[in-house]
């Protein structure tokens, strides 16, 4: 073998070569980022478009019908989905994950510009943008301080929010909670009418009378001077003397009618932390930060900011980093500690500490070279590429240990260091590299599945490909460079080294025994035992698969949860706040919570009825109840608070803008409103029956309270009173409208024009709101106008242009898998012919996970096939070792089914992992029993001491793979409940599979040979 030749011939160099690999490997580990999950670009364009004022009806049949037209025909659209709300209309497109993004939104950006003329002409142009879908806070702070309200916003929206953006990797802060300054004019209705000033003469006469115009320059030979026009008002109390009109001769100022405040926005959000007012603040990273780095840097610059305003407190409410970095750590002393393991029974075998720490050195050196590949190609440190290398570290020691233990066979035989080391690597070098090129064969399928497991999994499968390759390197230049200088024959050993070896010796005679018994039989007993043999292994493997459970992944404690909830659509923010303030005595009663942050409004579409609260819990170790039990107590208290609706998740599972995302997720779609709502509601009634599924709830509202105006157009006519001013009066006095800037400072805030609000309380303060004539008379809005309350739909939702309505729910102790199938159940025997359901969200993602795997399975089973053909020059061969396969199935199901986890995608790429695991063994067989056959033995004779020979390399490689993921599959640590699955497959599977092999591969060797040569003497 030219590699280990040259290395073993010149240690220095080869010696060299591996602390090349380690110095890059460790300058490259210092320069990774660190995430909790690989970064994943999701191809999402949305398109926002407002038209002021119109109901959710005009705006979708106005606005989002001709914008999904129009996007509906770029090429790579996977779902069009849209909200049609009051006065706006949002279509987000989600392209297939291959799309290139910014090539997808400059199509958007041409289609929809192509509609414009097909839009009202009223409306604004619509906005098209790129959606990072991972653009989520990872961290909440709670800003409190002793000052009032208007100060606490001014310090944390001046002073803290630009340093917090200033940080490197910040993309977004957004500050729930938060009121601005605005001067605010306050109008008297009762006074307007008596001074005959209405809203309008209030607009008008703050546009133009508060103006500050350019007026050019002066020029003369000398100087330039520049002109200003001072119109602006130079304090808040100079706005009260601002004329309006004049009755009479005399002035009518804005003092005479209302009056101007320094004061605060309409109170629209709030946030309380620890039950103290706050003000909160969350922080988004961009694209592709490192989001444990700027974790890091924004604790360094508050540290800072509180010597600057050491009158707030900036504390955490929400840390993703905290968990990020314990999960990291533990995955990284998972690592540590199967490497110990794997070294440990290396030594059981060997017994000697040469020879371990010979065969030892391939587990740092792998793992630290595989950061130089990981690096290059612009992975980070994270749960996927560190699992990788945790699974890997009885894998990177088997190619040492096979080359090592054959070169320690030629020494007994009594060959020198060296010619031992050079033969013995010769002899297995075909095997070991057979074996890790199939293991490499499996997991590049898997780095390259489609879709978003497949993205998810790239840096996994490549890490593990990495680290393999660089453990055969090691393998053939390393091991026996070592070997030739260092490994010596001891004669005399110990009383330990004997007993052991005598225990080996009779696992061997015992094996070789039974072997024989079996092999030496007739052919026909030989197919029975091979055919009920595998017969049986597979009815057991598909028992074991049918009672497992399904789901997408394992749901973990991190030690923080999420709580949304609503009240009733049209409660006021007093009411919901009042609520909250009942959720957050709820919490604060658990000994568990260790901090509550709770915020009102400012999400979604600014709906006073809905907010959220971030709930932080003590460490696991300080409390006797799980996440997800305290989670589901939660829901039970919640439950009692009338008129509350709660949705408690996962924040790994949620999105923290507001957005629902729950588990159980699906749409069901139809034409009618009113029949989707009438469906929707009966589903929901039916899932919510369904024990273990719960927070059921839908995300559509046709109950929303509304005050209609109907226009009288004849009666309006004739007093000529146009539309326009009818609506401008109830916006402005109503609603409030901002007219002006007022700037002082070198800021510059909102001027607002509002009625006072004891005037704006009831429908029917609308009726008696004053409005000119053409004539200049002033009338009462009653004279012209009919007004209703009714009620409406909140938004209207379509996904892939039929309006639709999704149905939510959370999971406690039932699995993905169990409440899909129940859910479905249920829902088909309630929705009407013409209407239809399909997943959504995690389901969705489940179902498509669940098909990619087992698209890549069946590929792994296929390129496995091709390279071991084209190694072993044989068709038949490739189909002896590959029966390994599914006798690990067994092991990995019936492991999984014993330890009470479930089918998930942890779980089945734990047992693609083992297609080119388990096949080592088969290798060995099979590989050296053609080696005894070109040397002239018979057939039978060469696989009776083929297989006890390599009995003690198998069993070595076998045990220390099961103690290299044996720490995983313990699932301690943070994040270990989601890993575990994974190595249990894998432990499972080759737990078994090695069992079985020794027996069934020789069995199935020679049937085949006796089938092979049969066809050849009937040739």
């Amino acid at each position: 073998m030219f590699l280990s030749d040259i290395s073993i011939k010149k240690p220095v160099f080869a010696t060299m070569m591996i602390a090349a690999l380690i110095l890059f490997g460790l300058i490259s580990r210092q320069r990774m980022g660190v995430d909790l999950y690989p970064d994943i670009d999701f191809p999402i364009v949305t398109v926002t478009a407002r038209l002021e004022g119109a109901s959710p009806e005009v705006i979708e049949t106005e606005v989002t019908d001709p914008l999904e037209d129009a996007v509906s025909t770029v090429e790579g659209v996977r779902h069009i989905t849209s909200h049609s709300s009051q006065g706006t209309s949002q279509v987000v497109t989600e392209f297939e994950l291959e799309t290139n993004i910014d090539v997808a939104a400059q199509d958007v950006r041409d289609k929809i510009s192509r509609t414009r003329y097909m839009l009202p002409k009223e409306m604004d142009p619509p906005i098209v943008s790129k959606v990072d879908i991972s653009a989520r806070p990872i961290m909440w702070l709670g800003i409190t301080g002793s000052m009032g309200k208007l100060e606490l916003s001014m310090i944390a929206d001046d002073i803290i929010k630009p340093m917090i953006e200033t940080v490197p990797g910040v993309g977004n802060v957004f500050l729930p909670g938060l009121r601005k300054r605005e001067v605010r004019i306050w109008l008297d209705a009762r006074k307007m009418e008596a001074y005959h000033v209405t809203a309008d003469d209030v607009k008008q006469a703050l546009i133009t009378k508060n103006v500050e115009i350019p007026a050019g320059m002066i020029e003369n030979p000398v100087r330039e001077l520049t002109v200003k026009t001072m119109g602006e008002f130079g304090s808040v109390g100079e706005f009260n003397n601002l004329i309006i009109s004049f009755r009479e001769g005399a002035p009518v100022r804005l003092s005479d009618v209302g009056f101007a405040e320094d004061g605060m926005e309409d109170k629209r959000s709030l946030a309380r932390f620890q039950g103290e007012q706050a003000i909160g603040m969350g922080i988004v990273p961009r694209s592709g930060a490192n989001n444990v780095a700027v974790a890091n840097s924004v604790k360094k610059k508050i540290k800072k900011i509180i010597k600057l305003v050491p009158q707030v407190k900036i504390r955490s409410c929400f840390d993703s980093s905290t968990f990020i970095k314990q999960s990291i750590s533990d995955v990284q002393f998972d690592l540590l500690y199967g490497a110990f393991l794997a070294a440990l029974v290396v030594f059981l075998f060997l017994r000697t500490f040469k020879a371990t720490l010979i065969i030892a050195l391939a587990i740092p050196t792998s793992l630290i070279g595989s950061f130089w590949v990981m690096n290059i190609l612009g992975f980070t440190i994270n749960s996927m590429t560190m699992l990788a290398l945790s699974l890997c570290v009885g894998l990177v020691v088997d190619d040492a240990i096979v080359v090592l233990e054959n070169i320690f066979r030629h020494a007994e035989m009594g060959k020198s260091s060296i010619k031992a080391s050079q033969e013995g690597t010769s002899e297995i070098a075909f095997a070991a590299i057979a074996a890790t090129l199939t293991i490499v064969a499996v997991f590049v399928p898997v780095a390259f599945i489609k879709g978003m497991i497949g993205r998810f999994y790239f840096q996994f499968g490549i890490s593990v490909a990495a680290a393999v390759l660089i453990s055969l390197f090691i393998a053939l230049t390393l091991t026996p460079m070592l070997c030739s200088r260092y490994l010596s024959m001891t004669r005399k050993h110990g009383k330990i080294y004997e007993m052991l070896e005598n225990a080996f010796l009779s696992i061997e005679r015992s094996y070789s025994k039974a072997l024989s018994k079996i092999c030496l039989r007739g052919f026909w007993y030989r197919f029975w035992f091979a055919l009920v043999s595998t017969v049986l292994t597979f009815t057991v493997s598909a028992l074991f698969f049918g009672m497992l459970k399904k789901e997408l992944i394992t749901s973990g404690d991190q030690s923080d949860f999420f709580i949304q909830f609503k009240t009733p659509v049209g409660s006021s923010l007093e009411l919901t706040d009042r609520k909250m303030a009942q959720m957050e005595a709820v919490m604060r009663s658990f000994p568990e919570v260790s901090s509550v942050f709770a915020a009102l409004g400012g999400f979604q579409r600014d709906e006073s009825n809905r907010g959220m609260l971030f709930i932080q819990l003590v460490d696991p170790s300080k409390r006797e109840m799980t996440q997800q039990e305290i989670m589901a107590a939660v829901r039970r208290k919640f439950a009692e608070i009338p008129g509350l609706l709660a949705n408690v998740q996962d924040i790994s599972i949620g999105g923290v803008h507001g957005e629902r995302d729950s588990p159980l997720q699906f749409d069901i779609k139809g034409h009618n409103l009113m029949e989707l709502y009438r469906v929707s509601e009966g589903v929901v009634k039916k899932i919510r029956e369904i024990p273990g599924i719960v927070d059921v709830d839908t995300g559509m509202e046709l109950t929303k309270p509304e005050v209609r105006i109907y226009i009288d157009r004849d009666r309006a006519g004739d007093l000529g009173v146009d539309v326009r001013t009818i609506a401008s009066a109830v916006n402005t006095l109503i609603g409030g409208e901002d007219v002006g800037k007022y700037k002082e400072g070198g800021k510059s805030y909102d001027v607002r024009v509002r009625l006072v609000p004891d005037q704006r309380e009831k429908p029917e303060d609308i009726s008696r709101l004053l409005i000119k004539t053409s004539n200049g008379e002033l009338i009462r809005l009653n004279n012209v106008v009919r007004i209703e309350e009714a009620v409406g739909p909140d938004v209207i939702n379509r996904k892939d242009r039929m309006r639709s309505v999704t149905i939510y729910g959370n999971l406690e102790e039932k699995t993905l898998g169990e409440a899909l199938k129940e859910s479905k159940e249920v829902a088909h025997t309630i929705i009407p012919e013409g209407y239809t359901l399909t997943e959504s969200g995690q389901a969705e993602t489940m179902k498509e996970a669940i098909a990619s795997l087992i698209f890549a399975f069946l590929l792994a089973i296929v390129i496995t096939y091709m390279v071991l053909s084209s190694q072993f020059e044989s068709f038949i061969h490739p189909l002896t070792i590959m029966l390994a396969l599914p006798l690990s199935f067994i092991g990995a199901l019936g492991f999984l089914l014993l330890t009470g986890n479930t089918l998930n995608v942890m779980s089945y790429i734990g047992m693609i992992m083992l297609m080119g695991i388990v096949t080592k063994n088969s290798i060995l067989l099979v590989d050296y029993t053609n080696t005894l056959r070109l040397r002239g033995k018979p057939r039978d004779e060469a696989v009776l001491e083929a297989a006890p020979v390599r009995l003690r390399p198998i069993l070595m490689t076998a045990v220390s793979t099961i103690a290299g993921v044996l720490p995983v599959a313990l699932g301690f640590g943070a994040g270990g409940e989601s890993r575990a699955p994974m190595a249990i497959a894998t432990a499972g599977g080759m737990a078994t599979s090695t069992l079985l092999t020794l027996f069934i591969v020789p069995v199935v060797y020679m049937l085949l040979d006796d089938i092979v040569q049969k066809f050849k003497k009937r040739g």
